[in-house]
């Protein structure tokens, strides 16, 4: 009996072992990495020369989608010519008012830019 009851008493070990070397390899050693600099920001004229064309790109851009409804080119555009259903639709001027206040948005975003800009040092 007594071999009977270490065999048990193996078994019971060896369920539980597992266990134990799991929990105690889940927790990484926690070592330093190399010490690494700071990113370098751009010189601040390269800074300030994107914010420049940011600006003047989303202006042009703006003022472009916010007068383009309300031209010649868009009620007699020849790319809508097979599509008369939606020629239709973009003639509505719903439609076109929409599409010009994206563009103020843009120009909006582009002069917002212009006022909250901080350079990077």
């Amino acid at each position: 009996m007594a071999s009977a009851a270490t065999g048990t008493q193996t078994e019971s070990t060896m369920e539980v072992e597992p266990l134990k070397q799991s929990s105690q390899t889940s927790a990484p050693e926690a070592q330093p990495g190399p010490l690494t600099a700071p990113p370098a920001h751009p010189p601040v004229w390269a800074q300030r020369l994107l914010l420049v064309v940011e600006v003047a790109v989303a202006v042009w851009a703006g003022m472009l989608v916010m007068v383009l409804p309300w031209t010649r080119l868009w009620t007699e555009n020849p790319l809508l010519a097979g599509w008369p259903a939606l020629k239709v639709f973009l003639d509505q001027n719903f439609i076109r008012g929409l599409i010009s206040g994206i563009g103020l948005v843009d120009i909006w975003m582009g002069v917002s830019e212009a006022v909250h800009y901080r350079d990077l040092r």
